[in-house]
């Protein structure tokens, strides 16, 4: 379970950086950046709501790994 949440987190920030790479070429007009935010503008326009759900995925995860090692 552990490494799905973990998985997850990596997936979720992976995004949240192309979304942010993708604002911020947006003002040069670049065709990938158009039409990834064309695609999802609210994630083009807040890519922390995905850097926070990446964050909680880690929590969890984390918290899922070292619940694990403990009660073993």
């Amino acid at each position: 379970m552990a490494v799905i949440f973990i998985f997850f987190a990596i997936a979720l920030g992976a995004a949240a950086a192309i979304f942010s790479n993708a604002h911020g070429q947006l003002y040069y007009g670049t065709s990938w950046a158009v039409s990834a935010c064309e695609t999802a503008p609210l994630f083009c326009g807040h890519p922390e709501y995905l850097a926070y759900a990446a964050g909680g995925c880690l929590v969890l995860g984390l918290g899922a790994a070292l619940g694990g090692a403990l009660s073993s």
